[in-house]
Parts: C-alpha cells; sequence; structure tokens
C-alpha cells in the first residue's frame, strides 16, 4: 500500500491514515460519513483516540490543508514538513457552523428539485390517476448520492419545516430519514432507493380523500373513518398501475401495521409486516409529532422519541426503533434548544466524548429576544472543578420564540 500523501488538488491531499496526526483536518473519507461516529461532513483531529478511530473504519483519508492546523507541504525525502504543535487543539464551532453552510449549499439543489418533481407527480397523478416511476425513480437516485456524500445536511433539512405545504414536505422528510437510516444501518444501495421511494409514496392514497378530513382538528366520524382506512389499498392499487416494484408497494399498503396485531390493513402481526414497511410507519409518526397540524399539537423531537420508545413491540417495531433513536443522537444537529441561561440557540455540531454538552449558535438572549449570532461549544465552558456552567434545559419545537429553522438554515446559506 502507497504510504506518502497524494495531492489531490490545491488544498487537498490524500493521506494513508497511518500518517494521520492530530491537527489535520478531515474533509472526505474513502467511504460514506454516515455509519461513523463522524456526524458532520469534515472535522479536525484532536485526538489520538480519533485517529484510532479513523484507522478501523478506512484506509485512507482527505485533508484539507487550509483548515489543518500543522504544515502539511510534502518535501524531498520527508513525507511531511511540520512544526511543533500543542497536544490539544480548539475545534471551534465556527468550524461546524462553516461545515454545516457548505454541507447544505451541496445538497440544497436535489432537496429542492426532488420537492418540485414530487408535487408535479402529484399534480399528474390528480389528472390521471398515475404516478410516473421512472421520473421519480430517477430524481430518488439523485437525493441518495446526495445522502452519501452528506448525510447529516440532508438530515438538517428534514427539520427545515412548512405550516402551508405539510403532504409534499412530510413524504419528502419521510424519504430522506429513510434514506439516511438504511445507510446507517448498512441497507443495500438497492434497498436504501427503495426506502426513498417508499417514502415517497406511502401515503399516495390519501390524495383520494378530501382534505376537509385529512384536516379535520376534531374526532373523525365512523364513515370518515372507514373512507381514511382505505388509503393504504388506494395506494396499492396506484402504485402497482404506475408500475412501482414491490418493496415500495408492499411499504405503502402495510405501514399502518402495528407489532402487536391491532394495524390495519390486515392485522398483521411483528415480522409478518415487511420491515419496510415497519420503518416508514416509524419516520412516518416521528416527522407528523413534530410537525404542525391542524388537528394535534407540534412536539419537540425528544417527546417524540419518547412516544416512540414507550410504543416500541407494540405500536412500533422494537428493534428499528432502537436503531432510529441511536441514529439521531441526543441533540441532533438542526435542532432548537433553551439554554439554561435562559438564552434560545441551534444545535450546530457534536462533541463525540460529550454528546449532552454539543456546539450551538445562540440567536436569542436570555429575554427571548433577537440578538447577534454568538457560536458556542458548551463543553468549553467549565468551571474550576471541570463541571458544565451551561447546559441544555430543553428541546423547543420549530417556531418558539420566533425562531423557525426555515428561516435560520435560509441566513446561515447567504452569511
Amino acid at each position: 500500500m502507497n504510504q506518502h500523501a497524494t495531492r489531490v488538488n490545491d488544498t487537498t491531499i490524500r493521506v494513508p491514515v497511518s500518517l494521520l496526526k492530530p491537527g489535520m483536518f478531515v474533509c472526505r473519507l474513502d467511504r460514506p460519513w454516515l455509519g461513523t461516529p463522524f456526524l458532520m461532513q469534515g472535522f479536525l483531529i484532536q485526538t489520538n483516540a480519533e485517529i484510532g478511530t479513523l484507522t478501523d473504519l478506512c484506509n485512507q483519508v482527505y485533508v484539507d490543508t487550509q483548515k489543518s492546523l500543522i504544515s502539511l507541504q510534502s518535501q524531498k525525502r520527508k513525507r511531511f514538513s511540520r512544526r511543533p504543535i500543542d497536544d490539544h487543539f480548539q475545534y471551534t464551532p465556527a468550524i461546524d457552523r462553516e461545515i454545516a453552510k457548505t454541507g447544505l449549499k451541496s445538497v440544497l439543489p436535489v432537496y429542492s428539485q426532488t420537492v418540485k418533481t414530487l408535487r408535479s407527480c402529484f399534480q399528474e397523478y390528480a389528472k390521471n390517476q398515475l404516478i410516473s416511476a421512472p421520473i421519480l425513480e430517477q430524481q430518488i437516485d439523485h437525493c441518495l448520492n446526495a445522502v452519501l456524500l452528506n448525510g447529516p445536511a440532508m438530515a438538517w433539512l428534514s427539520r427545515v419545516k412548512s405550516h402551508s405545504q405539510y403532504t409534499s414536505e412530510h413524504s419528502m422528510h419521510v424519504s430522506m430519514l429513510a434514506m439516511v437510516f438504511a445507510v446507517h444501518c448498512g441497507w443495500s444501495k438497492e434497498e436504501a432507493r427503495n426506502a426513498g421511494l417508499a417514502g415517497l409514496l406511502f401515503d399516495l392514497g390519501k390524495l383520494r380523500i378530501p382534505q376537509q378530513i385529512l384536516n379535520k382538528p376534531g374526532p373523525l366520524s365512523e364513515s370518515e373513518w372507514e373512507l381514511f382506512h382505505d388509503h393504504p389499498k388506494w395506494g396499492r392499487y396506484y402504485l402497482e398501475k404506475s408500475g412501482f416494484n414491490h418493496s415500495v408497494v408492499e411499504a405503502a399498503y402495510y405501514h399502518h401495521e402495528r407489532p402487536d396485531g391491532t394495524g390495519y390493513p390486515a392485522k398483521r402481526v411483528g415480522s409478518q409486516t415487511p420491515i419496510l414497511a415497519r420503518l416508514i410507519r416509524i419516520l412516518d409518526s416521528f416527522d407528523a409529532i413534530t410537525s404542525y397540524r391542524s388537528y394535534a399539537q407540534e412536539k419537540t423531537i425528544f417527546e417524540a422519541t419518547k412516544l416512540l420508545y414507550r410504543g416500541r413491540g407494540t405500536s412500533y417495531d422494537q428493534h428499528l426503533v432502537d436503531q432510529f433513536i441511536a441514529m439521531i443522537g441526543v441533540y441532533p444537529v438542526g435542532t432548537i434548544v433553551e439554554l439554561s441561561t435562559g438564552e434560545i440557540a441551534v444545535v450546530i455540531g457534536q462533541n463525540n466524548d460529550r454528546k449532552l454538552l454539543p456546539k450551538v449558535s445562540v440567536v436569542r438572549d436570555k429575554n427571548k429576544n433577537p440578538t447577534r449570532e454568538k457560536l458556542v461549544n458548551l463543553k468549553d465552558i467549565v468551571d474550576e472543578n471541570g463541571q458544565a456552567r451551561i447546559a441544555i434545559k430543553s428541546m423547543l419545537n420549530d417556531g418558539s420564540f420566533g425562531l423557525y429553522m426555515k428561516d435560520y438554515t435560509k441566513q446561515l446559506l447567504i452569511s
């Protein structure tokens, strides 16, 4: 194996893992980021433990010479020319913010085009009761490639919500989460592709239900429930008619089944329900619970995961729920939190060794008024005994104190 660094371009070199040192900024792996402990695309090596993790996962990585804190200029008879450095490095929240910004810019065109394509397909379905399978399959391929390159940024976009476009956005969010989950769990590319398609189309049959029933703020009547319970059947019919594969059709038909056999339309028990349908049920519930709906109060990610956890084995597949909660983590990047100081912030980065003390962007002061953005690594704010002085008090809903992830993301992209 080549044990020398190779220059890729003016700012990037390809480095065998045996040559990694603290202070190098890893901008790319020789494998997808998902399924690794590194939650954003790019990080500064601070410890030998991180080098050990990279050695277990990769043969070589790509290093950004401009963001690295040591000199990486190659010289004759030397692998690297480097100056003495400290044992510890400050991986600042500013770098996390820049990584998030770069990642979002890279995946936003694919995300936007997929939403546009999905809405166009839904409009075509309303006219002709057909969905163009080749068009959506091609668009999902683009989305899956974006997930493989930068899954955290795609997951961030699943937390950008609108009060006026719930149906198409909900399908898009479920689709993205399904692909991120599939890659996280090591499913094949074909399985991840089917997961993305199923996420887009699992509720297709609801387009036959009048909006006044779907958005009814009060309880449904018996006849309305009967009509609502028919939507998986209609979804299966039109997906088969449009030529989608069996896995996608089954996911749409069975996504309301429950492990305890009390679901519908077939009252299947446990693993009798296809795994993709069991996954879509979890993601459908998660995104719905954390979204604004006319008939239900929006809940935080913490509250949603608690509900999923309580429903393990009865409402939701136990193993898949455990995997999903492990994937999204304690405080996912792109969520709104209140700090113990009373300030309001957005989580922009993680600390793998202190997951309860992430890196945040403070955007509201203790009186909940807009303030100039302040980037803080909560792990670094400690007292003389090394105890955290500022902690996260609670997670907040999107829109709390006038802070919407849609607006924050837009401001981040143009800053």
